[in-house]
């Protein structure tokens, strides 16, 4: 005959904390257990951005799937002045002030401000200079249409270079190296659209110190939640 299983209300006091007791163990070495696996998918994942300059990437299992997710936020500390480094007329046009003090940035705005925060930026070569260094040398109209498609963005730049530039059925190479200069150049391409030439290392270093961008790491997990083990 078969043990029916007790009910909470047909539990004594001392069956209840017991209990109790069980599952908050069992949960806080679950928890414990889980945090670690999710903070070893996070410092892959982390890996893997920092060497294709993007902010997400997501693993797949047999299971379910894992998003990392690094989002950067950026806040001014000395607005009066950025605007004076940066200048009135690109501050007004680019930032606009809320009621309640926050600051909503244009994108590109945005994105050239954090890339003087964190240094992904370089003036050293132009575009042009770099892609007549690449290993595979892209020929005039290859680099024509590499200048205008190219944005500084990993997975949109790599899909482009590999189809101007490998023929069809080639077998491609990462072009790892290659993105990461085209980010950084883009990058400093999109800062000095926006900052006067005159006086630029001091106008960033002003900047870098009026600025603060931080960095926050998030994993989502994504399976079926009507699955029983």
């Amino acid at each position: 005959m078969e043990t029916q299983e007790k009910t909470p209300k047909s539990m004594t006091n001392e069956e209840l904390i017991g209990a109790c007791v069980t599952l908050d163990r069992e949960q806080k070495k679950s928890r414990a257990m889980l945090n670690g696996y999710k903070a070893e998918l996070q410092a892959r994942g982390l890996a893997l951005m920092e060497d294709h300059n993007v902010k997400y990437v997501k693993f797949y299992g047999g299971e379910g799937s894992a998003a990392i997710t690094d989002s950067m936020s950026l806040d001014i500390l000395n607005p009066d002045k950025l605007k004076e480094l940066v200048g009135e007329g690109v501050y007004n046009m680019k930032v606009r002030e809320e009621t309640k003090t926050t600051y909503k940035y244009d994108g590109k705005f945005e994105k050239a401000l954090k890339a003087i925060f964190t240094g992904d930026y370089t003036f050293e070569t132009t575009l042009d200079e770099f892609l007549e260094e690449m290993s595979i040398k892209p020929d005039a109209k290859q680099k024509k249409l590499l200048m205008k498609k190219l944005k500084g963005e990993f997975e949109k730049d790599k899909d482009t270079l590999i189809s101007v530039l490998v023929p069809e059925g080639q077998e491609a190479p990462d072009f790892d190296v290659e993105l990461w200069y085209i980010y950084r150049i883009k990058n400093g391409e999109l800062i000095k659209a926006f900052l006067p030439e005159e006086m630029l290392d001091s106008t960033i270093e002003g900047i870098r110190k009026s600025i603060l961008v931080e960095t926050k790491t998030s994993i989502t997990l994504d399976y079926d939640t009507e699955k029983e083990e």
